[in-house]
């Protein structure tokens, strides 16, 4: 028996939300970001797995990104243009980033096994 005849369900495409929050994170910065929204926007439309992984992938990239801005620009405030400033800035933008991408493949795990993303039920 072939293996593709094996899978008696359709996937629900939860995976696609998360894999444009992932490519938002590491190659594609704008453009991933603008497909997120799109998708964002047309979540109404999905079921409610994709839905939910959609709003959650979308939220979690604004809040990173006012996060690591909100942070950077306090230090700059504080700091002025000086060499404290760079190593917050360098330091805070790396650990913010790196823990954004392990939610990003801890979705993703979630998303491949149907399963509601780790992020508040009230927002979704």
């Amino acid at each position: 028996m072939p293996y593709s005849e094996s899978r008696m369900t359709t996937g629900s495409g939860a995976v696609v939300p998360i894999v444009w929050y992932l490519l938002n994170l590491l190659i594609l910065p704008v453009i991933s970001f603008i497909v997120l929204l799109a998708q964002f926007f047309r979540a109404g439309e999905m079921p409610e797995i994709r839905r939910a992984h959609t709003r959650a992938a979308t939220f979690m990239s604004v809040i990173g990104a006012v996060l690591i801005g909100s942070g950077v620009l306090l230090a700059w405030l504080l700091s002025g243009n000086s060499g404290g400033f760079w190593t917050f800035a360098l330091v805070w933008a790396i650990v913010l980033h790196t823990s954004f991408v392990l939610w990003g493949i801890i979705a993703m795990a979630q998303a491949m096994s149907d399963r509601m993303p780790y992020f508040p039920r009230r927002w979704l």
